[in-house]
């Protein structure tokens, strides 16, 4: 299978080996170095080498199967970010019954993770649930706790139920448990974790409605509008993406936002 058919079929894709050790260990000092930015990658001098590096570009136009890609400002880095690891999509329409999402597997918003510790033997890497972006429930699809290692990226579309923070058993490296039952062991009983847990996440698609709608329902969570408000980009590397057939979105009309609608309560990854 080819990318496109892999993550179609399952919902997400592991490319191992993408960046070598001393890139990943470049990036940990540099994301610690952003660590204050509020902007997305993009807005940041340090990082925006991750929205335009070719290599991840081309990656996500053969996840799409197309030569154009869309990015509306949708990317972030998480250090040593706590939460309760429960099971979610990230989708726009995960709560609304019957949503045609779940429906279409050519459903076009992927997310890469690039997590820059190994996951191998360590904690709190990510958790999903194979098929299950084909599947409304977070409650179907086997669990898998990702493996990933040094230089691997993981690609997951928004409609595939994922964790956080994976809990993995020390006795039971191998086995996925469910992340709530894996938080009822006591910590002495799991691998342990990397410290400071680093991983920097992008959202591209294709400009379609997916892509549309998305963005317009990001108008309405207050991670985004203040992560948007922080953005400023230069022509230099508008043209760079451009010419790389990436298609930015930057008109976000934040003034024209309804801010009695922002809400507060709900945060990707």
């Amino acid at each position: 299978m080819n990318k496109k058919e892999e993550i179609d079929k399952n919902g997400w894709i592991l490319i191992k080996n993408i960046f070598t050790p001393d890139e990943i260990e470049n990036l940990r000092r540099e994301v610690l170095k952003e660590k204050n930015h509020q902007g997305d990658l993009l807005s940041s001098k340090i990082l925006s080498k991750i929205i335009t590096d070719e290599r991840l570009l081309n990656i996500y136009k053969e996840c799409l199967g197309s030569d154009t890609i869309y990015y509306f400002g949708d990317s972030s880095f998480s250090i040593n970010r706590l939460g309760k690891g429960g099971f979610h999509k990230d989708s726009k329409d995960r709560d609304k019954k019957n949503s045609v999402e779940f429906k279409d597997k050519n459903y076009s918003l992927l997310r890469m993770g690039i997590y820059l510790q190994d996951h191998s033997t360590s904690a709190k890497g990510l958790c999903l649930r194979d098929g299950s972006h084909l599947e409304q429930s977070t409650g179907k699809g086997k669990i898998i706790n990702v493996k990933s290692e040094i230089g691997d990226i993981v690609i997951w579309k928004l409609t595939t139920t994922h964790s956080a923070n994976a809990g993995v058993i020390s006795l039971f490296p191998n086995y996925s448990f469910h992340p709530i039952v894996a938080r009822l062991f006591p910590d002495f009983l799991k691998q342990k974790a990397v410290d400071p847990r680093i991983a920097v996440f992008t959202c591209f698609g294709l400009k379609d409605e997916y892509a549309n709608s998305y963005r317009e329902y990001l108008k309405t969570r207050e991670y985004a509008v203040q992560r948007w408000a922080a953005c400023h980009y230069s022509e230099d590397i508008l043209s760079q993406l451009k010419n790389l057939n990436v298609d930015v979105y930057t008109d976000f009309n934040l003034k024209e936002i309804d801010k009695t609608k922002i809400s507060t309560g709900y945060k990707q990854i």
